[in-house]
């Protein structure tokens, strides 16, 4: 057997059987996605952080399983990946690529698949095109697949290419959203810049990247790239969302006086050689009575259209879509693999 017919031959034994599946990164979101993997039945096999007190522990009681599930957490710097058994690996640490590069080398070095829950991942050609090209080479040189999924995957990927499709004429797609600042903790609450003067605000968000700045002007770029469109411009603006009224804020236990950042608003734009534009208009902020989450885009075109999702339950739902990629992104050939090249996102069946 050749070494292709043999590696196709792995893909297929690997889809065929229950994927062993490691968890890089114990917080909220790596926590949820052992949940939903021991319910399923999955085996996990490793599991590793960075140092620290869950380093030791049992990934089932970490998890609030009120079992132990064999599987002791690991320091990630000492971890022998080569030898962990797994298939793939649900990598859950922060939103930028550069930050999550020494784990992708860890990984894709070993020959494990990665799926990445950050912001970047979904898109690394358009957020740093020069580590994509690093994570490609490093990814085929394991021949196994990077791809980054989570929420976004079915709330802002994936129905802003659907909407495109019955198209005859497309001037441009337009991407709205609102997100409840609330529902995170209060450092990601801060990272807003809820509870920011205006004057903080502008050094610490509107003036660098801060800890969202760069990452949602991927979705409209994504999208129209996925689409086929040739990008030549995408623009990203940040401000403040401000009210003329106290607001009360939950987590903080107090109002918020006028004239202070309830969160971000960020404003971007993508221009293509052939014509149409896409734009996004993204909220995360404190919600005033009687507003809900939702994510929402809109055709200029013929036919116009309209598709809203309305999310619950975002950590849930975040783990799930990464747990439901993993056949996808195992049975994908090895490199970079983008969602939108993946087909839109499906429950799996067992």
């Amino acid at each position: 057997m050749n070494q292709t017919a043999r590696g196709n031959s792995d893909i297929r034994d690997q889809v065929r059987r229950k994927p062993r599946v490691m968890i890089y990164g114990v917080g909220f979101y790596g926590m949820e996605a052992v949940r939903i993997l021991a319910k399923k039945g999955w085996p996990i096999v490793a599991a590793v952080n960075r140092a620290g007190p869950k380093i030791g522990q049992d990934l089932g009681r970490l998890a609030g399983l009120n079992e132990d599930l064999g599987v002791i957490v690991q320091d990630c710097e000492t971890a022998d990946y080569a030898a962990l058994g797994a298939d793939i690996a649900l990598v859950v640490q922060t939103e930028r690529l550069s930050l999550n590069l020494m784990a992708y080398q860890r990984l894709l070095g070993a020959g494990i698949n990665v799926i990445c829950h950050g912001s970047e991942s979904y898109f690394p050609q358009g957020a740093d095109p020069e580590l994509a090209e690093k994570i490609d080479a490093l990814a085929k040189q394991g021949s196994v697949t990077f791809t980054g999924t989570g929420i976004w995957d079915f709330s802002r990927i994936w129905p802003g290419i659907l909407i495109a499709g019955p198209c005859s004429e497309l001037r441009s797609l337009n991407h709205h959203s609102l997100t409840n600042a609330e529902l995170a903790n209060e450092r990601m609450m801060r990272g807003y810049g809820v509870d920011m003067t205006q004057a903080a605000f502008a050094q610490k968000v509107t003036k660098v990247p801060g800890q969202l700045g760069e990452l949602y002007k991927g979705i409209p770029h994504h999208v129209m790239h996925a689409l086929g469109f040739t990008i030549t411009n995408v623009t990203e603006r940040r401000e403040p969302v401000l009210s003329d009224q106290p607001v009360w804020c939950r987590i903080l236990n107090r109002s918020l006086d006028p004239g202070t950042s309830l969160g971000l608003r960020i404003v971007a734009s993508v221009e293509t050689a052939e014509g149409p534009t896409a734009s996004a208009h993204i909220e995360l902020r404190i919600l005033a009575e009687g507003e809900a989450e939702h994510m929402m885009w809109t055709v200029d075109g013929r036919p116009p259209s309209k598709i809203r999702v309305d999310r619950a339950d975002g950590v849930h739902t975040s783990a799930a879509c990464m747990v439901n990629r993993i056949p996808d992104v195992i049975a994908a050939p090895s490199g970079v693999r983008l969602i939108s090249q993946l087909g839109p996102l499906r429950p799996s069946p067992t």
